[in-house]
């Protein structure tokens, strides 16, 4: 599977990208727990009082999410950590 993170936004509105192959990972079960454990929905938008909040794009092969950076937490806050660690800077 592949997972896209993309965070956009913050004060200078810059993008970064990183990319990871989960069947090309030595712990391929682990990226499904990961991946299993999300909730069926991405959190609400943007909170009104956060200015220059980043925004977070995740895409998980044929879905996509956008999560404010201000409600990044919990499951998709460990998936944005670990595919930041473990994957490619693209």
């Amino acid at each position: 599977m592949h997972i896209d993170v993309r965070r956009s936004g913050g004060i200078a509105g810059t993008t970064r990208r990183w990319r990871v192959d989960t069947d090309a990972c030595d712990d391929p079960g682990g990226w499904s727990d990961l991946v299993g454990a999300l909730p069926d929905a991405a959190p609400p938008g943007p909170d009104p009082a956060v200015r220059d909040d980043f925004t977070w794009t995740i895409t998980l092969e044929r879905t996509t999410v956008t999560i404010p950076g201000s409600r990044l937490d919990g499951p998709w806050a460990a998936l944005v950590a670990r595919v930041r660690d473990e994957g490619t800077p693209t």
